[in-house]
C-alpha cells in the first residue's frame, strides 16, 4: 500500500515520524473531496527514512502489504469465523436455536475484541513497518 504523508519529527539517522492522512472505504483522497463531509483522521506512525527526507517534507510511503492484509484477516474474518463456531457448537449440542444464536453473537462480539486488542499491541510495539520510499 503506497500512501503520501508528512515527516513530522526525525527520531533517529534511520527512522521518522510520520503523519498519514488515512484513506476514505472508497479509494479517494478526502483532502482533495467535498463529497461525503466525514472528517478524515490522521494517522502517526514511525517509518524507515531511507531517503533521508527532513521535518515538512511531504514523502512517499509503503506498508507492508503482508501486514496489511493480515490486519484485514483479522478486523474481518476472525468475528465472523467464531460466530459461526460458537454457533456450530450449540447446534451439534442440540441447544436451542435462540440460545445458538446468542452464543453465536456472543463469539462474534470476542472476535471484535481480539482484533482491537491484537490492533492497540501492533501500535504501542510499532510492528507496523512504513518504509519512505521517495520524497514528494
Amino acid at each position: 500500500m503506497v500512501q503520501k504523508a508528512v515527516v513530522k519529527k526525525i527520531l533517529n539517522p534511520t527512522q521518522a515520524e510520520i503523519e498519514v492522512q488515512r484513506q476514505s472505504a472508497c479509494g479517494h483522497d478526502c483532502s482533495k473531496c467535498g463529497g461525503c463531509g466525514t472528517p478524515t483522521e490522521r494517522i502517526k506512525a514511525t517509518a524507515v527514512n531511507s531517503v533521508d527526507a527532513q521535518v515538512g517534507d511531504i514523502v512517499t510511503v509503503e506498508g507492508s502489504s503482508k501486514q496489511i492484509l493480515g490486519m484485514a484477516a483479522i478486523v474481518y474474518a476472525i468475528p465472523l469465523i467464531l460466530f459461526f463456531v460458537f454457533y456450530g457448537i450449540c447446534a451439534l449440542l442440540h441447544v436451542s436455536e435462540g440460545f445458538s444464536i446468542l452464543a453465536g453473537v456472543v463469539g462474534f462480539a470476542l472476535g471484535i475484541w481480539v482484533a482491537i486488542r491484537r490492533n492497540h499491541r501492533m501500535k504501542t510495539s510499532g510492528e507496523i513497518v512504513f518504509t519512505i520510499i521517495k520524497k514528494g
